[in-house]
């Protein structure tokens, strides 16, 4: 798992194990771990890349909304 540090913008994308498809892993995580992320596939739509890659917004929650988002997505992709 990798992700990149923000340079600006509103989100961090997120690179997860390879066979995780992000577009599934969002209901899971949504009815869960009460968590949500736009899932990264549609941000390479020219060449269909991205399945496995998340985007994370970091403007509207606080920090520890943040830090337990996280720890719920860590915990749901540790699952899997």
């Amino acid at each position: 798992m990798n992700w990149n540090g923000p340079k600006g913008g509103l989100f961090v994308r997120l690179t997860i194990k390879d066979g995780i498809d992000a577009a599934a892993l969002l209901e899971r995580a949504v009815n869960e771990a009460s968590a949500a992320f736009v899932p990264g596939a549609a941000f390479f739509c020219l060449d269909g890349r991205g399945r496995s890659t998340l985007r994370l917004s970091y403007s509207p929650p606080d920090e520890a909304t943040i830090r337990e988002g996280i720890a719920r997505l860590g915990w749901l992709i540790a699952e899997l």
